[in-house]
C-alpha cells in the first residue's frame, strides 16, 4: 500500500511561500483559505478554486493533532471564487509519514467532495512504536484546476486500549471440553468500542486462537484438549499491552462416562441423517449411495463419525477407520486407497471420511470406526452402495421470500449495536429435463452466516424450503452467501474453480471457504441475502435542503441504505421498509406545496423497499457480485409549487417485528 507524496518538501518551500503570498495579496489578505487562480486561457473561462486549511478531529468530534489507532478524521472544504461549495472535486490527502506508521481509509488517499464541498478522510496509526510528528496536506482538482492546502502537523500516539466485559461462557469444563471467550476492547478516553484491534491469547494448557475485534467486539474458542485441573488463559491487547487473566477449571478424564460414536450418512433429508451411538457394532440406518465412475451420480461422498461423551462433543480423539466388504477399486480417504486411516476429531468431535467409487457396482459396503484409546467403542456405517443409475433433475432455483433482513439496530450517537432476529424462507423449485416438477431429490444448503433451520430439504411436487435467520454469525460486509446444491445431469463450476461457498464473491476458492470435494454431476445455485441495519444512512449524508420553485417542480436525488456501509457493496434497508414524504406548506400562495418520491420508475408519496432487492446476480462464470444493481437504494425527491420556508418530512419505517422509525426534515430554500 502506498500514499501520495506531499508537494511541501523543503526544496519547494520557497515556491510554496511565494505562491501563498501572491494568492493572499490577490484576495485582500489571509483568511485561512488558499486561493489560486489559473493563468488566463483564451479557449474559455476558468474558475478559481479555493481549499481550506486541513482540520483533524477525533472520534468525539473535537479538534486534535494526535492520531491513534482509534483513528481520526481529516477534512477540507473546497469552494469557488464566490465562496460557494464545489461538489465532486477530487481531493487527494497526503502525508510524509511512512506507510508502516499511518494508513488512510482507502489505498490512494483520494475522495470526492460532497454537496457542501467537504472532503473527509480517516487516518489511523498502525505503529505503536512510532511517536514522531508528521505533516498532512490536501490537494484539490476540478476541471483541470489544482490547488494545494497549507500543511497541518500531527503526532502519532498509542491509544489507551482496555478490555471490557471479557467473559468465559463456561468457567468449569468437562474433560476435553471447550468454551467461547467474548468481550470488547474500548478506548479508555472515549469508552467507545474499537474494531481491527489484535488480541493474542496464551493458555497454560489447551489451545485458543488469536482474534481481531470487529464492531461487535471479539469471539474466540478455548479448547481444553487433554488438559485437566486448574488452568489459566491470558488475553493481551497487542497494541497497548493490556492483559486480563481468565481462570478455568477442567474435569479429569476419569470423570468421563462411556464414550460413544455416532455415524452420519450425509445422504438423507434430515441432519444428522442417522445416528447409532454406544459401544458395540452400531450401524447407520440409512443408505449412502455413490455413483460408479462414468455414471452421472457423484462418484465421491463423505460419511462422518462423531465422538461424544454424555451427548457432548469430544475433540482431539484418535479414531481408527477401516474399510470392510468393499470391491477392489473402491477407495477411502483418497481414490483407490483401502488402507486403515488414523484421524483426529475436530472441535465438534467429528471426523469426515470421503468415499470414492470405482467402476464396480456393489452393495453392503461397510466402514468401521474405532477409538484408539478405547477399542471397545466402535461404530459401523454398513449400508453403502455403488450404483450407476441416472438422476432426472436438470435444474432448480432458490428464491427468498425477502432478500434483505433486519439484523442489527445501530444507535448513531453511541455506536451501540443491538442484534435483531429476522428470517426468510429459501424456496426451492426443481424441474427435470422436460421442465416438469420432480419429487424426491434432496437440496443441500450451506450459508456463510446466520442460521439455517435445516441443512437440506426434500423436493415434493417440485418444491421445498428451509429458513435462514439472522441469529448466529454476522459477516462484516453484511452479505450472506448461500450455496444450494444437489445431484443433476449438467455439471457446473464457479469460474472453473469447482463448487464452493464464495463468501467474498471473488470467484476464487479461498482458504477456509467451504468447497465440495467433487463437482461431478452436481448442479447448484448461489445467492446473497443482506443482513441490514435498521438505521438509514443517506447520501448526501444530510438531506438538508431542496430548491424552491413556487411555479413548478424541484427535485433532489439521494441514496438510502442500512448503517455499516461496506465500500461499493452497500446493503439497502431491510425488505419492505417504507419511505414516505409529506410536504408542510408554511407559506401563503395560490398553490399548495406537495411532495412525492420516486424509485425504480414508481412515483408516490410512500414507497417500499422491494422484497426481492437485487443484491447481486451470478455472471456467465457463476461469480457473485458481478452485476450489482443499486436501483433499490436510489431515490429522487420531487416537490411541486413549494416556496422558500416550506418543509418536507421524510419518514423511514422498518417492518415488524423490528419496527424503527427515522424522520428527516428537508428545508425548502
Amino acid at each position: 500500500m502506498s500514499y501520495p507524496s506531499l508537494p511541501f518538501t523543503s526544496k519547494l518551500f520557497q515556491l510554496t511561500a511565494l505562491t501563498l503570498s501572491l494568492a493572499l495579496a490577490g484576495c485582500g489578505g489571509g483568511d485561512g483559505v488558499d486561493s489560486l487562480r489559473p493563468p488566463i486561457d483564451n479557449s474559455g473561462p476558468v474558475q478559481a478554486l479555493n481549499i481550506s486549511n486541513v482540520s483533524i478531529s477525533d472520534n468525539s468530534g473535537s479538534a486534535t493533532r494526535i492520531i491513534t489507532s482509534s483513528g481520526a478524521t481529516a477534512s477540507v472544504k473546497v469552494t469557488d471564487a464566490e465562496g460557494q461549495p464545489v461538489s465532486s472535486a477530487l481531493v487527494t490527502f497526503g502525508t510524509d509519514a511512512p506507510v508502516s506508521s499511518v494508513k488512510f481509509s482507502n489505498t490512494n488517499g483520494t475522495v470526492l467532495t460532497n454537496a457542501d464541498g467537504i472532503a473527509t478522510m480517516t487516518l489511523k496509526a498502525v505503529s505503536t512504536s512510532d511517536s514522531g510528528s508528521y505533516a498532512l496536506s490536501a490537494k484539490a482538482n476540478n476541471d483541470a484546476v489544482e490547488v494545494q492546502s497549507p500543511t497541518y502537523f500531527f503526532s502519532l500516539q498509542s491509544a489507551n486500549l482496555i478490555f471490557d466485559q471479557v467473559t468465559l461462557a463456561q468457567k468449569i469444563l468437562p474433560y476435553g471440553g471447550s468454551t467461547d471467550i467474548t468481550g470488547l476492547v474500548k478506548n479508555s478516553s472515549t469508552m467507545q468500542g474499537q474494531k481491527d484491534v489484535e488480541i493474542s491469547f496464551v493458555a497454560t494448557c489447551g489451545t485458543v486462537s488469536n482474534v481481531t475485534t470487529n464492531v461487535l467486539g471479539f469471539r474466540t474458542t478455548y479448547d481444553a484438549g487433554t488438559c485437566e485441573g486448574s488452568e489459566e488463559i491470558v488475553a493481551t491487547i497487542v497494541e497497548s499491552g493490556e492483559t486480563i487473566s481468565l481462570p478455568v477449571t477442567i474435569g479429569k478424564v476419569s470423570d468421563l462416562g462411556k464414550l460413544d460414536i455416532q455415524c452420519i450418512s450425509g445422504d438423507t433429508p434430515t441432519f444428522p441423517d442417522s445416528s447409532a451411538s454406544g459401544a458395540g457394532n452400531d450401524q447407520c440406518a440409512n443408505n449412502v449411495v455413490i455413483g460408479a465412475l462414468g455414471s452421472t451420480l457423484p462418484s465421491v461422498r463423505s460419511i462422518e463419525f462423531v465422538v461424544s461423551a454424555d451427548d457432548k462433543a469430544f475433540a482431539n480423539e484418535s479414531v481408527k477407520v477401516e474399510l470392510l466388504n468393499a470391491p477392489n477399486d473402491f477407495g477411502m480417504g483418497s481414490r483407490g486407497n483401502q488402507q486403515t486411516l488414523s484421524l483426529i476429531t475436530d472441535s465438534a468431535g467429528r471426523i469426515t471420511v470421503p468415499l470414492y467409487a470405482g467402476n464396480t457396482t456393489a452393495s453392503n459396503i461397510s466402514v468401521r470406526a474405532t477409538l484408539i484409546s478405547r477399542v471397545d467403542v466402535t461404530a459401523t456405517a454398513n449400508n453403502i452402495e455403488v450404483i450407476s443409475s441416472v438422476p432426472v433433475q436438470a435444474g432448480f432455483t432458490v428464491e427468498p421470500t425477502k432478500k434483505v433482513l433486519a439484523a442489527t439496530e445501530t444507535n448513531p450517537s453511541t455506536m451501540d449495536v443491538r442484534r435483531l432476529n429476522d428470517s426468510t424462507e429459501l424456496n426451492v423449485v426443481a424441474r427435470d429435463a422436460n421442465n416438469s416438477f420432480v419429487d424426491g431429490s434432496t437440496i443441500r444448503f450451506v450459508a456463510e452466516g446466520g442460521t439455517l433451520s435445516a441443512n437440506s430439504c426434500v423436493v415434493n411436487k417440485g418444491r421445498c424450503s428451509v429458513t435462514l435467520s439472522t441469529v448466529g454469525v454476522l459477516p462484516d460486509d453484511r452479505r450472506v452467501t448461500v450455496l444450494a446444491y444437489t445431484t443433476g445431469n449438467n455439471t457446473q463450476q464457479i469460474n472453473n474453480n469447482g463448487i464452493f461457498l464464495d463468501e467474498n464473491e471473488n470467484g476464487v476458492a479461498n482458504i477456509n471457504e467451504f468447497k465440495l470435494p467433487s463437482m461431478t454431476d452436481i448442479i447448484f445455485t448461489q445467492l446473497v441475502v443482506g443482513f441490514a441495519d435498521t438505521t438509514p444512512i443517506f447520501t448526501p449524508s444530510s438531506l438538508g435542503t431542496i430548491s424552491a420553485n413556487p411555479n413548478g417542480t424541484s427535485q433532489k436525488a439521494f441514496t438510502m441504505y442500512g448503517f455499516n456501509p461496506q465500500g461499493n457493496k452497500k446493503i439497502s434497508m431491510p425488505s419492505n421498509t417504507s419511505i414516505q414524504v409529506q410536504a408542510v406548506d408554511k407559506t401563503s400562495g395560490s398553490a399548495s406545496c406537495t411532495a412525492q418520491i420516486t424509485s425504480n420508475g414508481i412515483v408516490s408519496n410512500i414507497l417500499s423497499v422491494p422484497m426481492s432487492v437485487n443484491l447481486s446476480t451470478p455472471d456467465s462464470t457463476n461469480v457473485l457480485g458481478a452485476n450489482q444493481n443499486d436501483n433499490d437504494k436510489s431515490y429522487v425527491l420531487r416537490t411541486q409549487n413549494c416556496s422558500a420556508g416550506d418543509e418536507v418530512k421524510l419518514t423511514v419505517t422498518t417492518p415488524a417485528p423490528n419496527i424503527k422509525t427515522t424522520t428527516e426534515t428537508i428545508a425548502v430554500l
